[in-house]
């Protein structure tokens, strides 16, 4: 696998030339960028060994980005939760989905008429709903794990975007290494609302949950913000 100092001066070479997209949709950007840096996964070997999270945005977009996933626990706490506060899943007419965004300033309105929030405290956080239940949630020291196992450093790519042909087109131009995003950051972050945490349940036929990959995530435009240290390099 190529080396940080690499994937820098590839990053340079291909800056101001406008490549099409190796993918169609949202994910285009991302796979577009770690097939010309040769990288097979979205993370590789920083400076001094540690692993660097690759990160890509269109410039001026309203998009999210997705810090980690960590599954709520436990999992019957989550499928109550699924099965009181879901609704029928529009393809099967029968089976729940819960789809929402959670919030740590507010809570959240569900198409079922409940309302969902989170609870914080000292060690935890907790999805409730407007009743104050505590279905299921994280713990710190769970969180924490999955948080630094991610987010140590990050190299975030920024590009123009354009269709020609309609065929979409990036010309990665800036480039970021971002540091020093804490866990205590992280956690006020979620209190004031700016980090989402993502929810994506439903059942499969037998009846057993099936998580879609519960998200922690963050507006594009703020991922900078989060971070206490930022370099730019391109």
């Amino acid at each position: 696998m190529k080396g940080f100092n690499e994937l820098v001066e590839t990053l340079n070479k291909i800056s101001g030339q406008w490549i099409q997209s190796h993918r169609s949709h949202d994910t285009g950007i991302g796979k577009t960028l770690e097939d010309l840096l040769g990288i097979p996964e979205n993370n590789f070997p920083g400076p001094n060994g540690e692993r660097v999270e690759l990160k890509s945005m269109r410039k001026n977009t309203s998009s999210m980005l997705t810090l980690f996933t960590k599954a709520p626990k436990p999992p019957t706490g989550t499928k109550d939760l699924l099965i009181n506060i879901g609704y029928p899943d529009a393809d099967t007419g029968s089976r729940n989905v819960l789809h929402i965004d959670l919030y740590g300033n507010r809570y959240a309105s569900v198409r079922s008429g409940h309302k969902v929030g989170l609870e914080i405290g000292d060690d935890y956080i907790n999805i409730i709903d407007e009743n104050h239940h505590n279905y299921c949630g994280w713990t710190y020291s769970d969180l924490s794990a999955a948080f630094e196992g991610k987010l140590h450093r990050i190299l975030l790519v920024k590009a123009d975007s354009r269709f020609r042909d309609n065929q979409e087109e990036f010309n990665y131009n800036e480039a970021w290494v971002l540091m020093g995003f804490s866990f205590e950051r992280f956690i006020s972050l979620i209190k004031q609302g700016i980090v989402k945490i993502d929810i994506r349940l439903g059942l499969y036929e037998n009846g057993s949950l099936h998580d879609h990959g519960t998200a922690f995530r963050v507006n594009a435009n703020n991922l900078q913000d989060c971070f206490a240290y930022r370099d730019r390099i391109l």
